[in-house]
């Protein structure tokens, strides 16, 4: 400590005042450096969350995309069946208008058949 002795009162009253206010203003400085930390911390936390968020937002865009991939793999698996039952639809159009036709033929020879023969049972009957 420095020798007192020699300085006057107000001297000291006024180094006194000067270290109050260098204390006040440690303790205030201290003070901003604590409320600093808790705000870095705070800031370290929100980095946290967010990067969390982020890789959330990414694992949701990958299932995303994988989804649509194969909602994109059955629709195009749906359409080939579709143009096959197409094929087969119409090919079992194209039987079916045979099958009418042939019945048809069939039907008009048969009615020819019977008509003749009911000429022939009339002729015999009648002549």
């Amino acid at each position: 400590m420095p020798d007192t002795s020699s300085r006057s009162a107000a001297e000291l009253l006024a180094d006194w005042r000067a270290a109050e206010r260098g204390a006040t203003a440690a303790h205030r400085a201290a003070r901003i450096a604590e409320q600093a930390l808790t705000a870095a911390a705070s800031a370290e936390e929100a980095a946290r969350e967010v990067e969390a968020a982020a890789n959330a937002a990414l694992e949701a865009v990958d299932k995303a995309r994988e989804a649509a991939s194969r909602a994109r793999r059955a629709a195009m698996q749906a359409a080939e069946a579709a143009t096959i039952a197409f094929a087969t639809a119409e090919g079992d159009t194209a039987r079916a208008n045979q099958d009418i036709e042939k019945a048809e033929v069939d039907e008009r020879l048969a009615r020819d058949r019977f008509h003749d023969a009911e000429d022939k049972a009339m002729r015999k009957g009648g002549a």
